[in-house]
């Protein structure tokens, strides 16, 4: 029972949540009980009352993108009417709005624009660390690192040494959606297995970049292939923990 289970997450050392409890939880535990246990599990990996954020910003540089994602409405076609990609002066001012609220970090993404090379990417990452030097880059999604690569072609662990080396501190969540092909296939089919997002962003930590993960929910998905999500997540991060 979801009870039992609960009850077996408090303590100082819970047993890891399996994929098939943390789905019990998801569907029948009471919610407020289950808060009352997360908020005394965080209090003893991070003992205090310290909530802490950041300020940052999304920024879309372009909007031309070969993907096709079933569920978006930004994206438009090479040589639609309604494509944009900006300047780095327009995209500097836009870093500029978010220097002026104090804030620290961009997550810059775009679509899978097939007209831009590798170089176009490394000068705008120069051009804006010289610009904004206190601004954290966290710049193009797993996907957006597999069309560079595709362009010129390179690897894309080569294409990731290329931006670092450039100045990016590392890539945004975006693209993850669903990390469960079952359900990422049918909604995103260009965008790959769940795995080739996965090793991008293995890749990325393996340089030393920071990286995150999103999940997008509302695709028909079940509470178990959302949990999955969270478990292939969970892998990655174990895995970038143990070789670091």
């Amino acid at each position: 029972m979801w009870q039992d289970v609960l009850e077996s997450q408090r303590g100082p050392e819970p047993p890891r949540l399996s994929v098939e409890n943390a789905t019990l939880l998801y569907e029948e535990a009471d919610f407020n009980l289950l808060r009352s246990v997360a908020s005394e599990r965080r209090r003893t990996v991070n003992p205090g009352n310290h909530v802490t954020y950041m300020i940052d910003r999304n920024v879309n540089y372009t909007n031309v993108c070969t993907i096709n994602c079933q569920f978006c409405s930004f994206y438009r076609p090479p040589g639609h009417e309604e494509t944009y990609t900006q300047t780095y002066e327009q995209i500097s001012a836009r870093f500029a709005e978010l220097e002026a609220v104090d804030g620290v970090r961009v997550l810059m993404q775009g679509g899978v624009n097939p007209d831009l090379p590798l170089k176009w990417y490394t000068d705008l990452i120069r051009f804006l660390r010289d610009a904004h030097p206190t601004i954290a880059l966290d710049c193009f999604s797993p996907i957006e690192i597999e069309g560079i690569a595709d362009v010129c072609s390179l690897t894309t662990l080569e294409v990731l040494a290329e931006l670092k080396d450039a100045g990016m501190h590392g890539l945004p969540g975006g693209g993850a959606e669903m990390l469960v092909d079952d359900v990422r296939l049918d909604i995103s089919p260009k965008k790959g297995s769940a795995d080739n997002w996965l090793r991008v962003m293995q890749e990325a930590q393996s340089l030393g970049l920071t990286t995150s993960a999103t999940n997008v929910i509302g695709f028909g998905e079940s509470a178990t292939h959302r949990v999955k999500h969270m478990d292939r997540v969970r892998e990655l991060q174990d895995l970038a923990m143990k070789k670091g």
